[in-house]
């Protein structure tokens, strides 16, 4: 039997599993050292079988919290509490289900139909179901069964954004179907040029007791944002907005090591989280593009070097082997680490998972590693935990919808590059793309 087949009988087997996989750990990586570019046809069959078993994991974090009634997923074990990047996420990775034989064309059409009539508000029913916002835009957090805002959250740009990329998504993979009208009429109705601040730059979005908020300055996930902004045509950002994003906000290129290549962060700040280059890549194909102020690709490469170098120099004072990185937002012992705090060892497997386009055999490395070493106290019925702290001896026990998606996605773009050749194909993408002046080279 299979590795994975033998995770699937239970996660009791996950010990004698872990070891069957450590034996070959050494030997494996020897293979893969000489390599210019690892590819997912180069690798051992053994570590196919991971890849793929993290994979569907993650994936069924989406399939297992899918709401009947509203199509929204909330974490399958801990309630009703969801954010609109969930639904983004999920939207795409019940597509990669489709090409991975987990799951029919039809059952996913099924779901994608239910959850997207959860955020069209049909103008002719006053009864209709919608999820809570405002411009076309959503509340970040929101309740699994009615759709209403969670607490005191905020209308989030970014958040709508990665909703409307898995919306753009089934738009081309259901052309001439109810989900393309669908997916357009959403699209169409959001109101991108509403959150530009004075200076022509995105802001974080709306709260109903404040007003417009987040004004960010430099570089960060946002780029997602813009060009789905720029793409629309029914109420568009100015292609100026590029302009400003990169060259009047606080771009600033950083070069923290001599033998990895500037990179852009936030304000040029040395804190280069993974997901800023990560979540915008698990659909735009950046690979061989740049435009007049970067090379998107390579420019998440150096960062995510910088992000391993960083953490493995901090690593270092407390014995952490260089597998152990992946510094990005996430659960922490005290609470959440978000952008601009200090590091302090907590470290996200979702970092690492879904580096693999950029970094293949750095990552592939330490997720193995990561799963060998902690074994269940990081590793359970959806795959890796958000995050974890060996020199705190603490590990989260939950799971996140944006780190399954980042998973799932940027798995199968290590893999197939699905994503990327889907999404590009559509034409409001396309659109968004031009007037970034972003070229292949």
């Amino acid at each position: 039997m299979n590795l994975f087949g033998k995770f699937m009988i239970g996660s009791s087997l996950l010990i004698s599993l872990n070891s069957s996989c450590v034996q070959s750990t050494d030997k494996e990586s020897k293979i893969y050292q000489n390599t210019k570019e690892l590819s997912w046809g180069m690798l051992a069959e053994k570590d196919q079988l991971f890849l793929d078993m993290v994979q569907k994991k993650a994936f069924d974090y989406f399939w297992d919290g899918f709401d009947e009634n509203t199509g929204l997923i909330g974490d399958p074990d801990k309630g009703k509490r969801t954010s609109v990047a969930t639904s983004g996420f999920g939207l795409s990775a019940y597509c990669v289900g489709i090409k991975r034989g987990w799951v029919t064309r039809e059952e996913v059409y099924r779901r994608v139909l239910i959850t997207l009539n959860s955020y069209h508000k049909d103008p002719n029913n006053i009864n209709d179901f919608c999820v809570e916002g405002i411009y076309g835009f959503f509340y970040h957090f929101i309740n699994v069964e009615t759709g209403q805002r969670h607490g005191k959250c905020e209308v989030s740009t970014i958040d709508t954004a990665i909703l409307m990329a898995g919306i753009l998504h089934v738009m081309e993979v259901f052309k001439g179907t109810e989900v393309e009208e669908l997916a357009k009429k959403i699209y169409l109705r959001a109101q991108w040029d509403k959150f530009i601040d004075k200076k022509g730059v995105l802001t974080g979005g709306w709260k109903p007791e404040e007003g417009i908020i987040g004004h960010y300055k430099g570089y960060n996930e946002y780029s997602m944002v813009y060009l789905l902004g720029m793409g629309s045509p029914s109420y568009p950002i100015s292609a100026s907005s590029w302009d400003v994003y990169f060259s009047g906000n606080g771009g600033v290129f950083i070069k923290p090591y001599k033998d990895i290549g500037a990179f852009l962060t936030p304000g040029g700040l040395m804190q280069p989280h993974a997901y800023l280059y990560q979540f915008p890549a698990c659909w735009y194909d950046f690979k061989g593009k740049e435009d007049h102020y970067i090379n998107h690709w390579d420019n998440a490469v150096n960062a995510l070097k910088a992000n391993k170098r960083y953490t493995n120099s901090w690593g270092a004072v407390y014995d952490y082997p260089e597998e152990l990185w992946g510094w990005t937002a996430c659960a922490g012992r005290d609470g959440y680490i978000g952008f601009s705090k200090p590091y302090n060892g907590t470290l996200a497997p979702s970092a690492v998972v879904a580096s693999l386009p950029f970094l293949p055999e750095e990552s592939l490395r330490a997720a193995k590693y990561m799963y060998e070493k902690y074994g269940d106290r990081i590793f359970g019925k959806y795959g890796f935990v958000d995050s974890f702290n060996p020199m705190q001896d603490w590990y989260d026990d939950g799971f996140l919808g944006i780190d399954k998606g980042n998973e799932v996605l940027m798995i199968e773009n290590f893999r197939s590059g699905l994503m990327w050749k889907e999404f590009m194909q559509n034409k409001y993408v396309i659109v968004g793309v031009q007037k970034a002046k972003m070229r292949n080279i």
